[in-house]
């Protein structure tokens, strides 16, 4: 018996883009999200919620707001996963107090779905789903918003897809920069120390992508082509209309 075996879970997880047509038992997805509430929330205010889509049609609909992720409308469940902070304005506004947003609310709701939403994920991989993450979604934010009828001080910050993995289409982890390129001790590396990981990294990106047949890749060349410009700038114009606030 494996003595770490939520360890090995971690290890082993990767995203999955293929799935079978099974659609998710409600016992299954209740399951999960029991376990992910457990997930740390700042101050204990839960500022997330899950919206789980399951209209074919609003499906398919988001699959092409997400550039075409037909895994969207594909997996067995979809989720978006939202920062909202609708139900702490309700509590203010139901004691005639107002509720006063600024960046540090938009942080917690930001940092609370999160942890929950990994929680989310290794509890139904545990279960021997497979996942991915659907960054996608802030892509036509006010799209996706209209479609889904979203109120005030909820902000989707992306989706999820879950299912039973087809196993015609095999996938397995991808590399991660190593520990010791993460883990500091005291003071940040240096910039040599920094491009050093980078550099060993590349090698090992290089090996990745050389088995996929993609030649001459690595991960720095993804990283700059990635950040070269920026991208989806009209999310500050869409967070502060649904009454996130960026400022202090």
């Amino acid at each position: 018996m494996n003595p770490d075996p939520v360890l090995e879970q971690q290890a082993a997880h990767r995203s999955v883009r293929a799935f079978l047509p099974d659609a998710l038992p409600d016992a299954d997805i209740r399951r999960a999200v029991e376990a992910a509430r457990q997930a740390a929330t700042s101050s204990w205010i839960h500022a997330y919620s899950l919206l789980q889509i399951t209209e074919p049609a609003t499906r398919a609909r988001l699959a092409d707001l997400t550039g075409g992720q037909r895994q969207v409308e594909q997996a067995g469940a979809f989720f978006v996963v939202n920062g909202d902070v609708r139900r702490h304005r309700l509590v203010a506004e139901r004691i005639g107090k107002p509720y006063v947003a600024n960046l540090e609310t938009f942080l917690l709701a930001t940092v609370d779905a999160s942890l929950f939403a990994q929680n989310l994920v290794l509890a139904f991989e545990s279960m021997g789903y497979g996942t991915c993450y659907i960054g996608g979604l802030r892509t036509e934010l006010p799209e996706v918003d209209t479609l889904l009828e979203l109120p005030q001080d909820v902000w989707p910050l992306y989706g999820l897809c879950v299912g039973a993995p087809d196993p015609a289409v095999p996938t397995a982890p991808r590399p991660r920069l190593s520990a010791d390129a993460l883990w500091m001790k005291d003071r940040y590396h240096d910039d040599t120390q920094l491009l050093q990981h980078v550099d060993a990294f590349d090698e090992v990106a290089a090996e990745h992508y050389a088995t996929r047949g993609f030649e001459g890749r690595n991960w720095s060349g993804g990283l700059w082509r990635k950040f070269v410009k920026p991208s989806r700038e009209h999310l500050y114009a869409y967070y502060t209309s649904k009454g996130a606030r960026l400022d202090a």
